[in-house]
């Protein structure tokens, strides 16, 4: 940990404080957005409900009205013909079905999202303020809810769900609390794959922590549950062990080159801006500041547990095949690597600050918007 760094969390009632704080500018960031939407959006002759639960909001609703689907045919190919949805993890359709008992489903997602990152932000906070300090935390809560994707927080969207269980992991961790980090651990990795990065972490965490303790090795193997039903539950429907991962390949056109397609893609967003979308040159602007964040998070000399969990996340982001103009929405799982900037931008006075959050606030709005109201594909 690099000795610029704070070592101690603050006393109880400013943790309390800082909370509530985070809490209001991440809802300051989803008033606005929503605002803007429910302006825009009759426009193209679409329900605010509609363009907030619109691409993987429409798997997700079908899981929670009707369970998996069966398995498509299977064609000459030996592949299957169309997609399907045992692409995507069970806890949030599964979060979204009792709340669609008292309320519209689509709102339901809306609800189970806006929830969820709430909690991200509020945790991110309490999170980052042993690192950065309380201003610093502040300042990264800000910057994360302003993302360049930061749209799907209120969205039928699972990443403001998966990033307030990865933090639940890494406070549980610092604190010692085994228990709570398997239970946390288990619930993400029934959200997104990326569930395997927070695996990681906790197992690093369980080798290198003095005394050993056979205990946080059975707490890891508790928190790998989740990713083995997931992934098992498709295995079994599918009738192979690389199920979910052979879906990835032949069905949705992923998987993982380590990188290459991504080093590709941002190269040509950049020089041949005139005939690539928005979305594909604001991702790879994304990916070169992201990759920059990150050199810069890592020369820190933070904690081994974030350390393993955003590499991984990172990788995981950057070496997946296809949906490039998606990469900015992956990356905000890799929340840690803000913890430098936002430290550096706390230190700026106040006036200048304000001004620039007005700014982003306003930049981040109209961006985000344009993504939920007028491109036609996923975020």
């Amino acid at each position: 940990m690099s000795s610029g760094y704070q070592s101690k969390r603050p006393p109880a009632s400013q943790l309390r404080r800082l909370a509530m704080e985070a809490l209001a500018l991440f809802w300051v960031t989803r008033l606005a957005l929503l605002a803007l939407i429910a302006v825009w959006g009759p426009s193209r002759h679409k329900s605010i409900l509609d363009l907030l639960t619109k691409a993987d909001g429409i798997w997700y609703r079908q899981i929670a009205l009707h369970g998996y689907a069966p398995p498509p045919p299977i064609g000459p190919t030996g592949v299957y013909l169309h997609t399907t949805d045992l692409a995507f993890f069970p806890l949030y359709p599964n979060l979204v079905r009792p709340v669609a008992l008292f309320v519209d489903i689509r709102l339901a997602e809306v609800i189970v999202s806006l929830v969820a990152g709430s909690l991200a932000a509020l945790l991110l906070a309490v999170w980052a303020s042993r690192w950065v300090g309380q201003r610093g935390a502040l300042t990264v809560v800000c910057l994360w809810s302003l993302f360049p994707s930061a749209a799907v927080l209120s969205m039928g969207y699972t990443e403001g769900l998966f990033v307030a269980l990865a933090l639940a992991v890494l406070l549980a961790l610092e604190h010692d609390h085994w228990g709570y980090a398997a239970l946390a651990c288990a619930l993400a990795g029934l959200t997104r794959p990326s569930g395997l990065a927070l695996l990681a972490a906790m197992g690093v965490a369980a080798a290198l922590q003095r005394p050993f303790r056979w205990s946080r090795i059975l707490a890891t193997a508790i928190g790998s549950l989740g990713l083995l039903i997931s992934l098992g539950h498709v295995a079994l429907v599918t009738h192979r062990w690389d199920g979910w991962f052979w879906l990835e390949r032949t069905v949705w056109r992923s998987g993982f080159d380590g990188g290459r397609q991504t080093l590709t893609s941002t190269w040509n967003a950049l020089l041949q801006t005139r005939s690539i979308r928005e979305p594909f040159v604001v991702s790879s602007v994304v990916v070169i500041c992201f990759v920059a964040f990150l050199i810069w998070y890592l020369t820190t000399r933070p904690a081994w547990p974030p350390v393993v969990y955003v590499v991984l996340v990172a990788a995981m982001s950057l070496g997946g095949v296809n949906y490039f103009h998606c990469k900015p929405r992956f990356l905000l799982a890799a929340f840690p690597v803000l913890l430098p900037v936002g430290r550096r931008i706390s230190r700026l006075p106040k006036p200048v600050l304000a001004g620039g959050f007005v700014l982003a606030l306003t930049l981040s709005t109209w961006w985000n918007a344009w993504l939920v109201v007028a491109w036609p594909a996923s975020i």
